[in-house]
């Protein structure tokens, strides 16, 4: 596709996106009931298929990857394909395919859910197509996966709720395998809100309905959970949670709430145990529950952890404002300098083939993305730098190690070499 195309596809979706934003935010108990056309339009399938690409991922159960669909089938080829099955009402959900994924620095693994390919790009589609509808509903204390909205907007949000409004009491909320305890029934009573059209609808149950391959046996859903790794998951986990949204902001409790996805804290000034025991009513309501286990009550004083981040309360100098005696003040946790040790470890490994040059350029964009996050939050700058040398390390081992240095690898990494070789810093 040309870039002048592609800019005419993409432009003709915003504009579809924004003209059902401002209805759907005229009236906010309004419902949809045509929109299934919108889904196979040919500007809505090619955007669906850039997005879907962009994020690569792995081939799903019938093993096609994006290589073999743009090389053997043709991308035009295969989305018209699509685009009659869905005009036809011919299209069928396929069963993800389940894989599990470590979770560093803790026990057990996460499972993930791998649609096939096609499948992704129809939900791709759908979800440019509603997504706009629940936007207009969805509440500013909601920050994941969700347009113009981050993780720093949230944790900007939460720094100034404890500098500024003495909200320092928080409860450090974990939802019970929230993914795998979503209720079908009350997500497509929440979803009818304001979608009435049956076609939209029918597909949303399919793939609820889908269920999963796990090492090739089929796991019929029982009516609860939904895959983590689905591309419309994260928009019908904010719409089952918006409930929950809305019934806090209903409650009167004198707090801040700021969930990112189904991880989310509460800031008060006191009473946090009553507040833990209306949370857990309120969720109650949706069939979750809280894990007793991960959920706590600190003080910010004593410092929590949420988004990658550590918040933790300090006092100001002699020289500092008179108005505010403590600030917050923020800096990534320990579980997640663990996590970018990891990575780089994992980067460098015995690759004894790649040149010094090459290595650099793999770690780089590892480098610079982690950094970019947590400086971007202008945490405590001396803790990311004590990254740099645990880095240089690494690549003095490999040195030593690729040419049996007996200088211990600091002969081929003399003095600045590999900064000047462009290797990224923390901080």
């Amino acid at each position: 596709m040309s870039a002048h195309r592609a800019m005419n596809v993409r432009n003709k979706v915003s504009d579809l996106q924004t003209k059902l934003f401002h209805v759907a935010k005229q009236t906010l108990d309004r419902k949809f009931g045509a929109l299934y056309d919108k889904v196979y339009r040919e500007d809505v399938m090619l955007e669906a298929w850039k997005r879907v690409r962009a994020n690569k991922g792995a081939p799903g159960v019938d093993g096609q990857d994006f290589e073999y669909i743009e090389n053997e089938i043709g991308v035009k080829e295969f989305l018209e394909e699509i685009r009659q099955e869905l005009k036809k009402r011919r299209y069928r959900a396929q069963p993800v395919r389940r894989c599990y994924v470590e979770k560093r620095d803790s026990s057990g693994k996460r499972p993930l859910g791998i649609p096939v390919i096609k499948d992704r790009i129809v939900q791709m589609a759908v979800k440019l197509v509603i997504e706009p509808i629940f936007e207009a509903n969805f509440l500013n204390c909601s920050y994941g996966f969700r347009p113009k909205r981050s993780a720093h907007r949230a944790i900007k949000e939460i720094k100034g709720m404890l500098t500024f409004k003495g909200q320092r009491t928080v409860i450090d909320a974990d939802i019970k395998g929230f993914f795998d305890n979503i209720c079908h029934e009350i997500m497509m009573r929440l979803v009818k809100r304001r979608i009435s059209d049956p076609r939209i609808l029918k597909l949303i149950k399919m793939w609820l309905k889908a269920g999963v391959m796990e090492k090739g046996k089929y796991i019929k859903s029982d009516g609860t959970g939904t895959p983590q790794g689905g591309v419309l998951s994260p928009l019908l986990s904010n719409i089952y949670l918006h409930s929950f949204d809305r019934m806090f902001e209903m409650s009167g409790i004198a707090g801040t709430l700021v969930r990112y996805c189904d991880d989310f804290v509460i800031l008060v000034r006191r009473d946090g145990k009553q507040v833990q025991r209306r949370v857990e009513q309120m969720l109650k309501r949706l069939r979750l529950q809280l894990n007793k286990d991960k959920t706590r009550i600190v003080d910010a004083r004593d410092g929590f952890d949420f988004l990658g981040v550590h918040f933790r309360m300090s006092r100001i100098g002699k020289k500092g404002a008179k108005k505010i005696k403590e600030h917050c003040v923020v800096w990534p946790t320990d579980r997640s300098m663990k996590r970018i040790r990891w990575r780089i470890k994992e980067v460098i490994r015995r690759r004894y083939e790649l040149s010094l040059e090459e290595l650099i350029r793999e770690l780089n964009p590892v480098i610079r993305g982690w950094n970019n996050y947590h400086t971007a939050i202008r945490p405590i700058g001396k803790r990311l730098r004590k990254l740099n040398p645990y880095v240089w390390d690494r690549i003095r081992i490999f040195l030593k190690r690729k040419y049996g240095d007996q200088s211990r690898g600091t002969r081929r990494a003399y003095g600045n070499l590999i900064v000047r070789l462009g290797l990224h810093q923390f901080g």
